[in-house]
């Protein structure tokens, strides 16, 4: 009776989120980009982004303002054509996924940009800091979210793990591309679910590194909207990406004339039109991220 009370209590004890009940929620995908529904203090519903490239959960002005936030305290962003002026929001709570999340910082600008490039309104964005405080598996196949507590969370399943490491707070992993008639180039892929143009976007200094642009097929230009304004890029295909052992063949990449972040540290963004291929497990507590193709 003693061991069967403690084991009861044991069972009663176990935290959410353990690695067999995970909380989860489903998630529209649009333009490439995750949808998912959460709110901040105790606002009504948001539609709010899930993008792993942006470091602070942000929320559009108009929303922050209609909310009632102190929009007073600003600083400066950076993007494709300069800097920007955003708003500082401090001590908020995110409500996702069942859970309260304590937000110290986050921010607010326009998200007008990102409606009109997605074809939906935008509410605000979830940043890369709930990835790094949980393992969050991302079932692109599915539309499912699932969030479980790194410390239940194990994984014996068929897929790639990969050693991540860090710029900024924002996660990168090693890979490669081949451009055509060429042989593979090692590249640090920053991990964008946030990036819906292309498969892959490459960075100036690498494309001029390494000649990339001559080894792409079918170019093409095209207007890129970011919230600093459009500019434009060019598009095309190449021969192969590798991220561990999976290989994507002929992948479409943009090869931008912008220099994004330090090319010292990172080569390229890993957007979502390559990660939607696969159940994609951001176990960033341990430093790892594992790809689980469709069919395995």
């Amino acid at each position: 009776m003693i061991r069967l009370l403690a084991l009861m209590l044991m069972l009663a004890a176990r935290p959410a989120g353990a690695a067999d009940d995970p909380h989860q929620t489903a998630f529209d995908l649009q333009g490439n980009v995750i949808f998912v529904k959460a709110s901040i203090g105790g606002s009504a519903p948001l539609d709010m982004a899930l993008d792993s490239g942006t470091v602070r959960t942000t929320l559009d002005e108009r929303v922050a303002a209609k909310l009632g936030m102190d929009l007073s305290m600003k600083a400066q962003s950076s993007g494709a054509k300069g800097t920007e002026e955003v708003s500082v929001i401090k001590d908020q709570t995110l409500h996702f996924c069942g859970m309260e999340i304590a937000e110290p910082l986050m921010l607010s600008y326009p998200l007008d940009f990102l409606s009109e490039r997605v074809g939906r309104r935008v509410d605000g964005i979830i940043g890369v800091e709930l990835l790094r405080k949980y393992s969050v598996e991302i079932d692109y196949p599915a539309r499912r979210i699932r969030v479980y507590a790194p410390e239940a969370f194990t994984y014996a399943g068929p897929g790639e793990a990969l050693p991540v490491t860090y710029d900024r707070r924002l996660p990168l992993v090693a890979g490669s591309v081949t451009p055509f008639g060429r042989d593979a180039i090692p590249v640090r892929f920053q991990v964008d679910t946030g990036g819906a143009r292309a498969q892959v976007m490459f960075w100036k200094g690498f494309i001029e590194k390494y000649g990339l642009a001559a080894g792409a097929r079918d170019v093409k230009a095209i207007e890129v909207t970011g919230f600093t304004g459009t500019t434009t890029q060019k598009q095309g295909r190449v021969q192969a990406i590798r991220i561990g052992k999976i290989v994507v063949p002929e992948p479409e990449v943009g090869l931008n004339d912008f220099q994004y972040g330090d090319p010292t540290v990172f080569d390229a963004n890993l957007g979502s039109g390559f990660l939607k291929q696969f159940r994609v497990i951001f176990d960033l507590p341990h430093d790892r991220m594992i790809l689980e193709g469709p069919k395995e």
